[in-house]
């Protein structure tokens, strides 16, 4: 009788391990990929909440951040102020180019307005951002040349005009007697910055 019972405790343990086997089994199968899944959406979706977050603290401080652009822009300017040239080289022959558009603009023959001599020069009192400068020397009629010189104060990128030295020249034709057009002996410095902020050593600060 005593068998029995043991061999039939036996069997129920058996059963029992069975089918601990068979739900390990089908849970494995059927519900780890399911439960994995799960897990990785809850992450995901803590991450996207994270980043919402986040993104919505940024969209707050777009205003602010607007109102330090503007005001930069206040004090520096935007781009369109500056030459496009990013070397010293490129800016000389960029400031060239320019004047040389303005005078062939206020021109109908060279005659009127003659560029004598156009010569870089380095800025001896650097400042904020490099500076490109050119020494002019000009022979023009009067009008041409009040004209060149209003066009380049208002020409963008922003152009300035420093040092001007009028002198007023009677030049005389061969073929006759008589003086011609007056014209103006002109120098002046042209000069322009690239978007090229300088950085001062120590020595310049002292």
């Amino acid at each position: 009788m005593t068998a029995i019972v043991k061999k039939s405790e036996m069997s129920r343990w058996y059963a029992l391990l069975t089918l601990l086997f068979v739900f390990v089994f089908i849970y494995f199968i059927f519900f780890q990929g399911f439960v994995s899944d799960h897990s990785l959406l809850n992450e995901e979706i803590a991450d996207l909440e994270q980043n919402r977050k986040e993104f919505t603290e940024l969209s707050e401080m777009i205003p602010e951040l607007q109102k330090r652009i503007n005001r930069v822009k206040e004090t520096v300017g935007d781009n369109t102020s500056f030459l496009s040239a990013d070397t010293y080289n490129l800016g000389t022959a960029e400031l060239t180019r320019i004047l040389k558009g303005i005078v062939a603009e206020n021109t109908d023959v060279d005659s009127e307005c003659q560029t004598v001599n156009h010569t870089p020069s380095k800025d001896k009192e650097p400042d904020q951002f490099e500076k490109i400068i050119l020494k002019v020397k000009m022979r023009c009629q009067f009008d041409k040349m009040m004209n060149v010189l209003i066009d380049a104060e208002n020409f963008t990128p922003h152009l300035f005009v420093d040092n001007l030295h009028l002198e007023q020249r009677t030049i005389r034709s061969r073929r006759k007697a008589k003086p011609t057009k007056p014209m103006l002996e002109v120098r002046f410095d042209l000069y322009a910055y690239m978007n090229k902020p300088i950085k001062v050593k120590n020595n310049d600060k002292k």
